[in-house]
């Protein structure tokens, strides 16, 4: 008689999924476990097989679905699945074993395996992560002991026991099973050929194929769950301008993705290159600014100066009250905010036009198919806030060593203005303004990374302390001397 073991524990909110914390809530990893289970557990039914569940935890946790249950028993993992298959190799002549998180098992692999049995002493399907998810076997060989389990030699130690006994194998294919951020995306796709490209600070970026998978972890214009829906209607405003990515689908939720999140071309190519690629920038930029806005439904920045002042002072509010703070910091941002507040916040937009807000160097992708990418904070403002924000030191110098004088930032408006017209007036303000939210932004930035947050990164934290170093600042000052 051939027999399945359907491994799993019993879900149980606030229980499992520990790598997958950061991204879901206790009860949207609990759906995703109980969905898990669900699939596979259909499969294995499917197949006709004799099966056993062998739970660890509470029983009535998993009465969800039927079959004989089973408590496992056992001091650690690798002993608690030989217990399993020894125990069922009493009464079965080939036993199956199948863990519950796995995505892309099928009832062809379980029958499959059972078929190698007539072949090889054991059968197993490897992980990618260096373990499996699926081991069978027609005798009972004791190749579970001595194995440090949820490392990425699980595989290969257990190849080694199986050799040291003088036991054949055959390894079927990979299958996927869920255990993080990554693995959800590959889930939700059904694809094994998912890449992390890029995590800022309130995204994540996935490759699969020729499209991009963009998760939001938070929203900086206070959007909540709604961010992902507007980033996606400035892309389909935007696509007009054939200098950005073209939108494919906005997904409310997916199968195993429990939020928002939407798929959009992949580009090919490299970070912009100051100096190297400002004609390529200006014109990507006119193009952006030149789009018309009617059809864009986007935060409109009726007061800009106003509306940039409130924002820093919400973000400056973290730092001030932060036990922390660097009082030498505190003395220079506080008079760059005085300076700012007096300088004139009532002014109305003018001439407006869809901008990006962000612009680094990597927001743009240089190639064949140059475009602008990253399209998480747009508004209709003004196009000398874009040029300002890409121009300015905290955004020059945040992914490279270069600060660029005002002459250098002078020849490159000279190169935009073939395109549109530019207030030099009021880019010297926003020069001062967009200089004064990178540092704001770094200060409440500065307190986040004092504490435990989703997304870290230590480039990120050392260009922080940078921007917020007495030094950094005094450079700065040229920007408030000048407006």
């Amino acid at each position: 008689m051939d027999r399945i073991i359907f491994f799993t524990k019993a879900p149980k909110l606030g229980f499992g999924k520990s790598r997958l914390k950061p991204y879901l809530n206790d009860k949207e990893c609990l759906d995703l476990m109980i969905n898990l289970i669900n699939d596979n557990y259909e499969k294995i039914k499917s197949s006709g097989k004799d099966y056993v569940v062998y739970y660890d935890g509470e029983k009535n946790d998993i009465d969800f679905i039927g079959g004989k249950k089973l408590l496992q028993f056992g001091d650690g993992l690798g002993r608690r699945m030989r217990n399993a298959i020894f125990q069922e190799l009493e009464t079965a002549d080939k036993v199956v074993l199948i863990g519950s998180d796995l995505n892309n098992l099928t009832t062809e692999d379980i029958n499959c395996a059972f078929d190698k049995l007539d072949e090889y002493d054991v059968v197993i399907s490897p992980t990618k992560d260096g373990g499996y998810g699926l081991i069978g076997m027609k005798t009972q060989i004791d190749i579970f002991m001595d194995i440090i389990y949820s490392t990425p030699r699980v595989l290969e130690d257990t190849i080694k026991k199986i050799k040291f006994f003088n036991k054949s194998y055959y390894l079927l294919p990979t299958i996927r099973d869920v255990d993080e951020l990554v693995d959800l995306v590959g889930a939700e796709f059904d694809s094994d050929n998912v890449k992390l490209i890029g995590a800022g600070e309130y995204n994540i970026n996935f490759k699969i194929d020729d499209k991009v998978v963009r998760i939001n972890i938070a929203s900086q214009l206070h959007l909540g769950d709604k961010q992902i829906e507007y980033e996606y209607g400035a892309l389909k405003a935007l696509e007009n301008s054939g200098v950005t990515p073209k939108p494919i689908r906005l997904y409310e939720k997916g199968k195993f993705i429990p939020f928002g999140f939407l798929t959009m071309e992949y580009i090919e190519g490299r970070p912009l290159e100051y100096y190297r690629d400002f004609q390529i920038a200006a014109e990507l930029l006119a193009k952006v600014h030149n789009t018309l806005i009617q059809d864009a439904d986007l935060i409109y920045a009726e007061r800009p100066f106003q509306t940039m002042y409130d924002e820093f002072v919400t973000m400056y509010s973290v730092y001030k009250s932060w036990d922390g703070k660097n009082p030498e910091t505190e003395k220079r941002i506080d008079r760059f905010m005085e300076i700012a507040k007096n300088s004139g916040l009532e002014s109305e937009i003018q001439n407006p036009c869809i901008i990006n807000t962000e612009l680094n160097n990597r927001n743009f992708i240089i190639g064949n198919n140059s475009k602008i990418i990253d399209w998480e904070k747009p508004i209709i403002g003004e196009c000398e806030q874009d040029l300002a924000h890409f121009l300015v030191p905290t955004t020059t110098n945040w992914k490279t060593d270069v600060i660029l004088s005002i002459d250098e930032m002078m020849s490159f408006l000279e190169m935009y203005e073939k395109y549109r017209h530019v207030d030099r007036k009021k880019f010297m303000k926003y020069l001062m303004f967009n200089s004064l939210r990178g540092v704001t932004w770094c200060s409440m930035a500065k307190v986040e990374y004092s504490k435990e947050r989703t997304l870290k990164n230590d480039e990120t934290l050392d260009k922080i302390n940078k921007f917020l170093s007495p030094e950094f600042l005094d450079m700065l000052s040229i920007f408030y001397e000048e407006v």
